[in-house]
């Protein structure tokens, strides 16, 4: 749960929505249904936002609706929980001065300019600690939040080299990731931070993460220790574990704490923007509004990624379902569509009934996967010889480990035979 500011409603408005209701400082927005609480504390839902498969977004009256007027203000939520608020504040004072008041390590803050991360540096504050703040360089952050990690001083967090920024890995390895296959935390954010520092130096880490963000979470206790560190001596203190997100927002209101620009916006998180495979169909409309030329850049890396490895075989979906919603994980269906078809067809500039022949082909030799399940051929060269060898009407068709050995031929000469039936213009490959 979170504020409603008036650059969301402004979102909301530009998309034909109602929002003659809305007045400042009152409601809150929690998975996508505005909410506000009645004087005395009662949750009351008022509207939902949905967004269908054309990202066309829509503000509806909630059923439980009941036209209630009498809503608390921000500042009287504020009040009513101040005994709470009070109660946490000092429980986490008292845990970070325990650990790190009269400590011999080395205090590092880091911080993602996000809500938890910004209480978190506030509380240390409070608490008298001697820390530094540092701000991870992930290249996927938008530049509200780079700019606001300069402001405060923050000092930088580069990713290696070798990898270069986000879109220039996604460039150089052809990965795209998603909920399955991802490296982005590891190779922009976890990996850094580690070889930022010496390995031999004692360090306490103040971190910003909540038992109530995800079911991994949930376990964590007030001191934690990450095992990518190995045996350095590092140790992580969670401040605010025990804080849920009402929480956090309250007091960031409380103490007039800096607010990323992107909470105001109408995102959950502020990190990682526009690329990353658990954002939702909502995300996607708020980046097309806000960044649009973020959005469109994103967007045009994923129907390359598409044409240039010949999708429509493994995901059986259109370039259109793949970057709308297929490209984030999974295959998008078990057989393909006539629309899938038609539109392979088009491309590789095949008839209709040879570019059927490419869809969904096992090796018809018994050849298994490393799972034990019979070898699908999702190669397009692959495909492309068997029906070049032995007819285009085939049915039946082999791995390409199994044609080379059928034909007696090495990897180069398997790469030599291919690119000479390309240079000849054979539309099959």
């Amino acid at each position: 749960m979170q504020p409603i500011f008036p650059e969301y409603i402004q979102f909301l408005k530009s998309h034909n929505c109602d929002v003659d209701w809305f007045h400042e400082n009152t409601f809150w927005l929690d998975n996508n249904i505005v909410k506000a609480f009645r004087r005395g504390g009662q949750v009351v839902l008022l509207y939902r936002v949905s967004v269908d498969d054309n990202l066309h977004l829509t503000l509806t009256k909630h059923k439980q609706n009941k036209n209630f007027d009498d809503f608390e203000t921000w500042q009287e939520t504020i009040q009513r929980n101040r005994n709470r608020l009070c109660q946490i504040e000092q429980e986490s004072i008292n845990l970070l001065q325990q650990y790190g008041l009269h400590t011999d390590r080395r205090i590092i803050n880091t911080n993602s300019t996000g809500k938890d991360s910004m209480v978190v540096t506030h509380l240390a504050k409070k608490a008298g600690l001697n820390f530094e703040t540092f701000f991870n360089v992930t290249t996927l952050d938008v530049a509200e939040s780079n700019q606001m990690a300069k402001r405060n001083g923050y000092q930088h967090i580069f990713p290696d080299p070798q990898y270069g920024g986000f879109y220039q890995y996604v460039h150089n390895s052809g990965m795209i990731p998603n909920r399955f296959t991802r490296f982005c935390c590891q190779y922009f954010k976890e990996r850094p931070t580690i070889d930022y520092f010496n390995a031999d130096d004692k360090l306490l880490f103040m971190f910003g993460i909540r038992n109530g963000e995800s079911n991994q979470r949930s376990n964590y206790e007030d001191i934690i220790k990450n095992p990518l560190w190995g045996n350095r001596d590092w140790i992580g203190v969670l401040p605010i574990r025990k804080w849920s997100e009402l929480d956090i927002w309250l007091y960031i209101l409380a103490e007039d704490i800096e607010v990323n620009p992107k909470y105001k916006y109408g995102y959950t998180r502020v990190g990682c923007g526009i690329a990353c495979p658990y954002y939702t169909k909502y995300t996607w409309v708020l980046d097309k509004f806000w960044y649009p030329y973020l959005y469109n850049r994103w967007r045009d890396i994923l129907r390359n990624d598409f044409v240039s490895n010949n999708k429509w075989l493994i995901m059986n979906c259109t370039i259109k379902e793949y970057v709308t919603k297929a490209w984030t994980g999974g295959v998008f269906r078990t057989e393909p569509t006539d629309e899938v078809i038609q539109e392979y067809a088009e491309h590789s500039g095949l008839d209709i009934e040879v570019a059927k022949k490419y869809f969904n082909r096992y090796c018809s030799n018994g050849c298994i996967n490393k799972r034990s399940q019979p070898l699908k051929i999702k190669d397009k060269n692959t495909l492309a010889m068997n029906m070049k060898m032995f007819g285009r009407d085939i049915e039946k068709f082999k791995c390409k480990k199994c044609l080379m050995k059928e034909f007696g031929w090495t990897q180069e000469q398997w790469n030599k035979q291919v690119n000479e039936f390309k240079n000849q213009g054979c539309r099959l490959f």
